[in-house]
């Protein structure tokens, strides 16, 4: 028996390194020393950029959304490091919007909103990178390969939502960690890095969970230490992260699957890959369902006929499409989403845009790994790459404007009048309020005494 399994696996590691887990070309582009550093700190502020332009570079900056303000700087103000860092949220250990809110609460205050979004700007421009060097095994078109890039700082599927936010920031690490899993890296310290960022995503978010097939595949290709050090910084995050999930009596939402989770899959993510979510939401608006299976049943044409005419990457979209499927509907099951997501007759909304975000970025994913094999063809052809990234630039340019609801109340304005109550009634804590309107964190007496 061992004689036959021995050489099956083998076999089917080398179809992996053939398909899957290709090393990146010998010509691929690299930045050393010094020019590195220089490439890499331009690349990062382009990045920031990009995303503050999007969400509002004035208001954003300076603005704590939703929970950022009382779950991660609150608790961070409440807390010690550890306990705070080792607190759970919504069900999960969310260790990198903690490190975040840790950051807000070392400055003045007053600034807390400018740390910790400066901090999330970083990892995302970081996340970016990892993209960028993970997918060059199975993209080796730069062109398309920066468009991979630009999708996830401006990903067309989530709206304003999880821009330039401390507590969406795992969102954008954990489409890193799928490409992450996919790389066969060329040197110890980027596979140290790399596996940090695996590691500590793993610790931030339950996304992590629908890489297990990916993540086994890896494990059946590892050929040296590097390799095991990718894989394994994957199962340790795991290890902790599952027990602690599933242990969890916070009862965040009560799972529920309804039809409209199928609705919202075809709404939000198959025409939200292909549109955006702003442009895709006033299609729907304008003609509803005719003009939803016609973009449904047109992508499905169109990525079918690259697969079958590609020359590679075939298995990369299967396991891209398949994970973007299950993805959504077990989130949307888990988090009740159906009612939540859906888009009546009267119009679209863009509430739980997240949900949406991975499984949008792996379908368009899958389209740009197949048309770079097509540039690779004996006969290449450009226009199915040129016609991919046609469609998705559209969606990302449109994606631009609208409202993040990050204008008021001003932070520093509500600081002082926190700061001034704490003074004229003598209080332990004073109300402080946060965008989007509506929302407030207590913070300290002592924490203000100084505004």
């Amino acid at each position: 028996m061992r004689g036959r399994v021995e050489p099956m696996i083998e076999r089917l590691r080398t179809e992996l390194n053939r398909s899957l887990f290709v090393p990146a070309p010998e010509d691929a582009f690299r930045f050393r020393g010094r020019e590195g550093v220089v490439v890499l700190v331009a690349f990062l502020f382009l990045a920031a950029s990009l995303e503050l332009l999007r969400a509002g570079p004035t208001e954003s900056i300076k603005a704590l959304f939703a929970e950022d303000g009382p779950v991660y700087l609150g608790g961070a103000l409440s807390h010690g490091f550890f306990d705070s860092v080792t607190s759970t949220y919504a069900e999960y250990l969310v260790v990198i919007p903690r490190l975040l809110g840790e950051a807000g609460a070392v400055v003045p205050i007053r600034y807390a909103p400018e740390a910790m979004n400066l901090g999330s700007l970083l990892i995302v421009g970081l996340s970016a990178v990892a993209v960028w060097f993970g997918s060059e095994g199975l993209v080796r078109s730069a062109y398309l390969r920066a468009l991979l890039v630009v999708l996830l700082l401006l990903s067309p599927t989530s709206g304003l939502e999880t821009v330039v936010s401390p507590t969406n920031t795992p969102w954008y690490t954990s489409f890193a960690v799928f490409w992450l899993l996919l790389w066969r890296p060329a040197s110890g310290w980027g596979a140290g890095l790399g596996s940090a960022m695996i590691f500590l995503s793993g610790l931030s978010s339950p996304v992590a969970f629908f890489f297990v097939p990916l993540a086994v595949l890896r494990a059946v290709a590892i050929e040296n230490r590097r390799d095991a050090l990718v894989v394994g910084s994957y199962f340790v995050s795991l290890a902790v992260q599952l027990p602690v999930t599933a242990l969890s009596s916070e009862n965040y939402s009560q799972p529920s699957w309804t039809t409209n989770i199928l609705t919202t899959f075809l709404q939000r993510v198959v025409e939200g890959a292909v549109l955006g979510l702003e442009l895709g939401g006033e299609a729907w608006a304008e003609w509803g369902w005719p003009f939803l299976v016609a973009i449904c049943i047109g992508f499905a044409a169109f990525l079918l006929w690259l697969g079958l005419r590609a020359s590679s990457g075939r298995l990369f979209a299967l396991l891209a499409v398949a994970t973007a499927v299950v993805m959504f509907l077990a989130s949307g099951y888990q988090r009740s989403l159906g009612a939540l997501m859906v888009w009546g007759a009267d119009g679209y909304n863009t509430l739980g845009g997240r949900y949406a975000m991975i499984p949008g970025l792996l379908l368009a994913s899958a389209a740009i790994v197949l048309a770079d094999s097509h540039l690779r063809a004996p006969r290449a052809r450009a226009w199915p790459a040129v016609a991919v990234g046609v469609v998705l630039a559209v969606a990302m340019v449109t994606s631009f404007g609208g409202d993040a609801g990050r204008q008021m109340p001003s932070w520093k304005e509500s600081v002082r009048e926190g700061a001034a109550e704490c003074r004229t009634k003598g209080l332990e804590a004073a109300t402080v309020l946060i965008s989007p309107e509506g929302w407030s964190m207590g913070v300290p007496c002592d924490q203000l005494e100084s505004e």
